[in-house]
């Protein structure tokens, strides 16, 4: 399109005025030959039927000069000239494209007029011989068609290349070569109009356009300037037609010259592949549905999905390390820290979790304080979790393995370095919510049992012919607690809790404080034991056949008894039922325990109840208020001699109610036990004889039996 415009910017330079010349009257068969010019009004005819649309108007030519003649000039027809002398002289190459020839079969419109500089005179063109069928058919009316595509570039011929505009143009003495006859015909066709040159008289355009025939060729000077005009003619003819054909490119309309062949109506291949298709059965359009449908599905589906998995990716970070569960463990009032956890934290309820695992220490936690308690307590907060604890000893063996709770009844058997595994569970089927934290936290930890037994003294103040008791709790270790002081005691027996020891108070016990140290596990703990006083009473007799009968003192027990004393006592066996009187009936003590017998005192001592060679008693002497009464077993116990043993002794009875404390009877008249009887309290023991020397002991030492089966001695309060 640029080299098209700039080749309009061209004016062609006024030709040379040629000499007039006559004309010759053009004869009848030429004038009718040549078809009338046409007008604006006219459109050009387009081929096979086809009208185009009116091409656009060229720019304004220059006009030739004017040379003032009497005579009337006209304006001739354009010469039956071939296509290829119109265009010898183009624009240069680089300025023009080519464009290629049209089909010459395809029959051409008639090109639209162009205009060219008027001149005082025309001359002649070369004769050519004069052909019938140059002349333009005629153009019927018809109406005005679509627009035709824009038809095809003609072919320009080579070695035609246009003077520079600046100067002067040459003449072309090269005479144009013979054009087809389809190209003449439709040169023919073209003529000026005044609509075209603007300015050419009425007469003129009257005037049949057909060619002019000179009869002076001969003449040299006339050829030149025949020439000169010719190729003045030829380049403003094809600056018209690059004016035309920028207009075309602009608005297509058929061009100066002959038209190519106007191509076929072009069809929609695609509507007509569509129409050569066969039409889709039911099946493939019911295929295509169902295709179309499972694509839609599977294009909901992921954009749920993507929208699910973003929703899970925040869950996922929102699950944070801060909603895992806070467990609170201690051992014998010691927090002990976790060494492991692995917790699931629900994400989507529970079938999606985020888990946080950690190993926080490998080996166990060993606990600073040492164990003082047989049974320490170990508390887990919250108590709502499953628990397993497992504890092995120094050699790896199990000492326990369980829940925390029914931890709370064991007891350390022995001191010693133990290993525990404390393992918290939270699962899905103890949690009433499905969507809580589930998962497990351990416990390992290392302790050393180093138990300090209790050590108690039942009765800090006890007085004399009473019994003191001290209690040792539960210990470790396999031997039992020693006890020293200047007490006499038959040592520890198992209680229910532990240890405990009774010790005898003398009748005639020092007052005061007295130190007790006791060892246990290990451990000493010295204990102050206050002893007081009791009221004993005496007699005073003027002869000694007035004192009581009979009579067995503290070092008067038969050699059968005595050896029984000296046995370690058994099991406590007056824990139920206590103690209670030997009768029945009521009964009389003509000698109490710790009563004195004198003989022969003066007044003043007995008034100061102080002297030499009284006796006192160390049991108690009892006369029944019937002769043969029946004698009852007073505490459940081990018959250990049951026997006459003669003399003052007579029948008997040696009874072993555990932790070194008997029942002595002597005086019975029968008996209803044996040796070995295991008896319980209230139970028949024998028939007494008119009186009874009843004696209790613990170990070797006598004690009051009348405190005792009263329940007045507290010390035996205690097992």
């Amino acid at each position: 399109m640029e080299e098209d415009k700039k080749s309009t910017a061209v004016q062609p330079e006024e030709a040379p005025k040629p000499k007039p010349r006559r004309r010759k009257a053009a004869s009848p068969q030429s004038a009718a030959d040549t078809p009338p010019a046409p007008t604006d009004s006219a459109e050009p005819p387009a081929a096979d039927g086809q009208s185009t649309k009116k091409p656009a108007a060229s720019p304004k030519k220059p006009r030739a000069k004017k040379t003032t003649k009497t005579t009337k000039t006209t304006k001739t027809a354009k010469p039956k000239t071939p296509k290829a002398a119109k265009t010898a002289k183009k624009a240069p190459a680089d300025e023009t494209p080519e464009r290629k020839a049209p089909a010459q079969e395809s029959p051409v419109p008639a090109a639209p007029e162009l205009a060219e500089p008027k001149s005082e005179s025309m001359p002649e063109p070369p004769e050519t011989p004069a052909r019938e069928d140059t002349a333009a058919p005629t153009v019927p009316d018809v109406p005005s068609t679509p627009e035709l595509p824009e038809p095809a570039e003609r072919a320009e011929p080579a070695g035609t290349e246009p003077e520079p505009a600046a100067d002067a143009p040459a003449v072309d003495d090269t005479p144009a070569a013979e054009a087809p006859p389809e190209a003449a015909a439709a040169d023919t066709a073209v003529t000026d109009t005044p609509a075209q040159t603007g300015d050419v008289p009425a007469e003129d355009a009257a005037e049949p356009s057909g060619p002019v025939f000179s009869d002076d060729l001969a003449n040299d000077k006339a050829l030149a300037a025949e020439a000169a005009r010719m190729a003045n003619i030829s380049r403003t003819a094809q600056l018209s037609i690059a004016q035309i054909m920028a207009g075309l490119e602009e608005n297509p309309a058929p061009s100066a010259g002959p038209a190519p062949a106007p191509e076929a109506p072009q069809h929609d291949s695609a509507a007509d592949d569509e129409d050569d298709e066969p039409q889709d059965t039911i099946p493939q359009v019911l295929g295509r549905g169902v295709f179309g449908m499972f694509k839609w599905l599977l294009l909901v589906v992921l954009f749920v999905l993507i929208i699910a998995g973003g929703g899970v990716a925040w869950l996922y970070r929102s699950a944070t390390p801060d909603m895992l569960p806070e467990v609170k463990v201690t051992f014998d009032g010691q927090e002990l820290a976790p060494t492991a956890y692995k917790w699931h934290v629900p994400v989507v309820g529970s079938f999606f979790r985020r888990t946080y695992a950690e190993t926080l220490n490998s080996s166990p936690v060993v606990l600073e304080d040492a164990i003082s308690d047989a049974s320490p307590d170990i508390i887990v907060t919250p108590s709502d979790y499953s628990t397993q604890l497992t504890i092995t000893d120094a050699d790896r063996e199990t000492v326990y393995e369980g829940s925390v709770t029914g931890f709370r009844s064991y007891l350390f058997a022995e001191n010693g370095t133990f290993d525990a595994k404390l393992v918290v569970t939270a699962s899905d089927s103890a949690a009433e919510d499905r969507s809580s934290v589930t998962g497990t936290e351990t416990w390992q930890f290392r302790f050393t049992v180093s138990i300090k037994p209790s050590i108690t003294l039942c009765t800090p103040t006890v007085q004399q012919g009473s019994v003191a008791a001290v209690r040792v709790g539960s210990t470790m270790g396999r031997t039992e607690p020693t006890l020293t002081g200047p007490l006499e005691s038959t040592g520890f027996v198992r209680a229910a809790n532990g240890w405990i020891c009774y010790l005898p108070i003398p009748w005639n016990a020092e007052t005061g404080n007295t130190e007790l140290t006791v060892t246990a596990d290990g451990y000493t703990e010295t204990l102050t034991l206050s002893v007081r006083a009791a009221s004993y009473s005496y007699k005073d007799y003027s002869a000694k056949s007035q004192l009581t009968s009979p009579y067995i003192g503290a070092d008067d027990a038969p050699d059968a008894v005595r050896r029984l004393l000296t046995n370690d006592g058994g099991e406590i066996q007056w824990a139920t039922g206590g103690f209670v009187q030997p009768f029945l009936d009521s009964f009389d003590t003509p000698l109490l325990y710790g009563m004195t017998e004198y003989v022969g005192r003066s007044y003043s001592e007995r008034s100061t109840n102080y002297g030499y060679g009284g006796r006192t008693s160390t049991n108690v002497v009892i006369k029944p208020k019937k002769s043969k009464d029946s004698m009852i077993v007073p505490a459940s116990g081990h018959v250990l001699l049951a026997e006459d043993l003669g003399g003052s002794y007579g029948y008997t009875v040696v009874i072993d109610h555990g932790a070194g404390l008997r029942s002595i009877f002597y005086g019975l008249t029968a008996l209803d036990v044996k040796a070995g009887d295991d008896v319980k309290q209230g139970q028949l023991l024998g028939t007494s004889g008119r009186t009874v020397v009843a004696e209790l002991r613990i170990g070797t030492v006598p004690i009051n039996p009348l405190l005792v089966w009263r329940g007045q001695c507290d010390g035996l309060k205690y097992y």
